[in-house]
């Protein structure tokens, strides 16, 4: 991305690519743009760097500034599917499979062998089984940062195979249904111990199955394939959303400083305040008339960020700790900054290569185009 230069949103339509590399390639006019997605990606990718940083000090002030930051990562599904509601409400194009393995998948599986490379050096045993077992386990049961590009993917399949369905059948029925799956999963893995499978497992498979996230994938859906109804359902009700913003987000801090639950976003009190926050989000940013420079730049270098921050943050706290104590907050601050510049320095750096994409994923520029109008509630 080399020209930020943002003109006002009635003159330009923005190339509209989602977190995890969603084109939006309909054609034809629009009179529409979902502006709001750039803010919501930001915020959220910045979300999930925080709650890492945060993770270093882990004291009760820090519990509680992350539980509220566990939005982020359910976001993303919402950001994802969302896009491929909004973009390809009668199907996706032929060939879209084929791109998301080359703007997705390739860098996780980048990301996942250096990952391996390292967590498999560390210690006295380093073999070339204990390296095999470990990216194994990162490619096939997502122990590492990236686990959640398998998810994604589960969308994109179940996005392609259902999505006919899911336009005959009535939204409510469907996200009734949904709520109950997810939050009886989430509900279950909370309080029964899965068990984990590979070398020092980090992340646990019960993250990985979409029942984990359904509800968010089919919100979705139905959301952005009636995008305006949405946005004129929130304005009608905004002072609904924001007692439910209010009611969940004290729901969870609740929850949390008594132990109900640990910080996570795999909970299945965060299923409503996740969707109070986008809710929030979607009615807040509707009323801006232009996105920040700044706004954008991060939304579009989210997907690196996303998979290198917390190397990033590796690096950063060792180098600090030989100079200072790492919980003060200066240093906090200068980690938290090096764990987003320093994935999107990379990221820039690939990109002036041919094929540097397929290792860190892809930037994307704003450009102009014309699409068409999408479908109304």
């Amino acid at each position: 991305m080399h020209n930020l230069r943002i003109k006002p949103l009635s003159v330009i339509n923005y190339n509209m690519v989602n977190f995890c590399g969603v084109e939006n390639d309909t054609g034809g006019d629009v009179k529409m743009q979902v502006k709001e997605i750039f803010f919501i990606r930001c915020i959220s990718c910045l979300s999930v760097v925080m709650i890492h940083v945060l993770g270093i000090t882990m004291d009760s002030t820090s519990s509680m500034l992350m539980t509220l930051l566990m939005f982020s990562t359910p976001a993303f599904i919402f950001i994802s599917e969302f896009l491929l509601s909004y973009s390809y409400p009668n199907g996706t194009p032929k060939g879209f499979l084929l791109k998301r393995i080359q703007f997705i998948f390739l860098p996780f599986l980048f990301v996942a062998f250096v990952d391996a490379v390292m967590m498999s050096s560390l210690g006295d045993n380093t073999t070339l089984l204990s390296f095999l077992q470990r990216i194994s386990a990162n490619i096939f049961l997502g122990n590492f940062i990236g686990y959640f590009i398998l998810i994604i993917f589960q969308f994109y399949l179940l996005h392609i195979f259902f999505h006919q369905i899911l336009q005959r059948i009535s939204a409510k029925f469907v996200l009734s249904i949904a709520f109950l799956i997810n939050g009886g999963y989430l509900t279950f893995v909370t309080f029964i111990d899965i068990p984990s499978f590979g070398p020092n497992p980090i992340f646990p498979i019960s993250w990985i199955p979409f029942v984990g996230w359904v509800f968010y994938f089919c919100l979705a859906y139905y959301c952005g394939q009636n995008y305006k109804g949405f946005i004129s359902l929130l304005d009608q009700y905004r002072y609904i959303v924001y007692g439910l913003v209010a009611l969940s987000a004290f729901m969870i801090l609740n929850n949390t400083y008594f132990g109900f639950f640990e910080v996570s976003s795999k909970r299945p009190d965060i299923l409503l305040y996740t969707t109070s926050i986008i809710f929030l989000f979607f009615h807040l940013f509707s009323k801006v008339s232009k996105v920040p420079s700044i706004i954008m730049t991060i939304s579009n270098y989210s997907f690196s960020i996303y998979l290198f921050h917390v190397y990033f943050l590796g690096i950063g706290l060792t180098i600090l700790n030989s100079f200072t104590e790492v919980q003060s907050s200066l240093s906090l601050m200068i980690i938290y900054s090096f764990s987003i510049v320093g994935p999107m320095m990379l990221s820039w750096i690939f990109n002036h290569f041919k094929y540097g994409y397929m290792f860190v994923g892809k930037i994307y520029k704003p450009k102009q185009r014309q699409r068409r109008n999408t479908v109304s509630m």
